[in-house]
This record gives structure tokens, sequence and C-alpha cells, in this order.
């Protein structure tokens, strides 16, 4: 049990591997609730934390399609590092907002101020990773003048 009487997720148990597409790795979900701190509500609702993590896959994938990450090579270490980040950091936004809805709604203001500040930090957390993984295209080059 944690603080709130909610049983602590098992994470061997509820560890489901969400696949990549063989050129994004997979994710994790034990990872995920471990490394990012997911509140047992979500942690122990397997459909609802594989649903926010693909969701936060596809968004990423979305927005790096355009990205020339590779020369047609899989991705190295420090790409996938920023790349799984880049979805967890969205992931765990997202888990922030949905939290919001289950809460009592005389402690809905007091939280709603905390975990707008926790969302605009996994946010932008998110928004990092991305740039960083842009950054690292083979294709961008840069010219002295």
């Amino acid at each position: 049990m944690n603080l709130s009487n909610m049983p602590v997720a098992d994470q061997h148990q509820h560890n489901v591997v969400v696949p990549g597409n063989g050129y994004y790795p997979d994710l994790e979900t034990a990872f995920f609730i471990k490394r990012y701190a997911i509140p047992s509500e979500f942690a122990n609702d397997e459909k609802t934390l594989v649903s926010i993590l693909k969701e936060s896959q596809a968004e990423v994938n979305n927005e790096l399609k355009e990205a020339v990450l590779t020369n047609g090579t899989p991705l190295n270490e420090q790409q996938i590092l920023f790349y799984r980040t880049a979805v967890y950091a969205l992931a765990k936004s997202k888990s922030l907002i949905s939290k919001l809805s289950t809460t009592h709604r005389d402690r809905a203001n007091a939280q709603n101020e905390l975990a707008s500040d926790n969302f605009e930090f996994w946010h932008d957390e998110y928004r990092n990773q991305i740039n960083l993984l842009r950054a690292l295209s083979p294709s961008l080059s840069v010219e002295l003048i």
C-alpha cells in the first residue's frame, strides 16, 4: 500500500512491452511506472497505462516523421535514450492531466495548480528531448563563414 491506501503496482506483474515500429524502440510500462513515479491508480490500470503510452508514442512519431535521424541505419543509444525520454515525458504529462479528473472536487483547485506546474515541466522535457533528437540528425551541418 502507498500513502493513499492504494495498492502499489508490481512492475514485474504489470510490465507490458509497447512495441516500436522497427525503427523506433519498444517501450516498457514497468520502466515508466518506476522511473516516472506514476500514481498507483494508473499503474494498476494496465489498459489506461498502455493507452497513454501508445498515444504519446504516436504523437512523438508523428512529430519526428519529417526528421532525418539516421541515414537508413538503426538509432544509436543516445537517440534511443532521447526518444524514450520524449515519449515517457509526454505520457507523464498526460497522466497528470488525467489524474485531475479522478480527484475530489474539494481538492481540485490546489491539485490543479500543482499538476499544471508538473504538466508544464514534463511537457517542456518532452519538447527538449524532441529538439535534442533533431539536433543529432546527420543531415544537419554547420558551415563557417
